[in-house]
């Protein structure tokens, strides 16, 4: 079964994304903020990230970058800023997906990108 580490510091959007992947066959593991999710990245080596930009603590920016493996990241943010959106794929992030949530845009991207 593929991981994937579902990275929010809103609880209803890691909610959503939790039992829907879950349901899609995928084990999930989440985290509410940039410095938990480096935490759990070591821990629970996942298979793919999805990461949401705006965060508290570290911005998924800055947990790309101190990132301590190579995954394929997926960003999920409501923020339109084209040069954040830029920078983050500077950074490596595979595919960028915007919220409100479209579940099927986001399992088309996740089947995508994950690894094989």
């Amino acid at each position: 079964m593929k991981k994937i580490l579902i990275v929010d510091d809103s609880s209803s959007n890691v909610l959503l994304l939790q039992n829907f992947l879950e349901e899609e066959g995928y084990v999930t593991e989440v985290a509410f903020s940039g410095k938990e999710a480096l935490k759990l990245a070591k821990q629970f080596t996942p298979d793919l990230i999805l990461l949401d930009l705006m965060m508290p603590d570290l911005n998924g920016l800055e947990v790309i970058q101190r990132l301590e493996m190579q995954v394929p990241i997926i960003m999920v943010s409501a923020n339109r800023d084209s040069q954040l959106i830029e920078d983050a794929r500077s950074l490596g992030v595979k595919s960028y997906v915007q919220k409100p949530i479209d579940f099927d845009e986001i399992l088309q991207e996740i089947t995508k990108n994950i690894v094989a």
